[in-house]
């Protein structure tokens, strides 16, 4: 089953990252739009291995990249699951280097939380992916929200320093945040 929820998540990925891809607002610039691609299929990449690692598939792990650099962030439950997805992220072909920014969940004696939590933290979440999008500042912004025990994590690249600024503001007022990690990057 799990198997299969992946294959469906990946090819919706993939399909995303390819439309993402197409969809460029500005002139067309071939050297450009070839090193989205390849970021795209080297984040797809990246996801895939994750998904087929049987340490790091049942994470909660989100994969960006820019220019060939693949950004990890989200949470995990171990310390060895970290590693191996900086190991597995690093053994995927395009990749020049990973920043590893999980989290590893802080559950009672190393165990992941309650079920009581993860649904909490699913409500925070939405909240929080919806102030976004409301808010003018971060209109626009592919920023990827994860949350543990009311912590919220901002993933992702944006346009400027402000923007980044704004969606962590934004994310901090919402009920339920306990605070934010705000790992957002601006895209040179």
């Amino acid at each position: 089953m799990r198997t299969s929820r992946a294959t469906i998540w990946l090819s919706g990925v993939v399909a995303a990252t390819a439309l993402m891809a197409g969809c460029a607002s500005e002139p067309y610039d071939s050297a450009s739009n070839r090193e989205a691609v390849d970021d795209s299929t080297i984040a797809a990449n990246v996801k895939a291995a994750l998904v087929q690692d049987p340490t790091t598939r049942a994470s909660n792990i989100s994969v960006n990249t820019l220019h060939g650099v693949v950004e990890l962030t989200g949470f995990v439950d171990t310390p060895d699951q970290r590693h191996e997805a900086a190991r597995v992220a690093g053994n995927v072909a395009g990749v020049r280097s990973v920043d590893n920014e999980l989290h590893v969940n802080g559950g009672p004696n190393g165990y992941p939380a309650v079920v009581g939590s993860a649904m909490s933290d699913d409500a925070i979440t939405a909240r929080v992916q919806a102030a976004l999008a409301s808010d003018p500042g971060a209109q626009g912004s592919q920023i990827k929200v994860s949350t543990y025990r009311g912590i919220v994590q901002l993933a992702g690249f944006v346009t400027s320093n402000s923007v980044r600024d704004e969606a962590g503001s934004v994310a901090g007022s919402v009920q339920g945040v306990r605070s934010v990690d705000n790992d957002l990057r601006v895209a040179n």
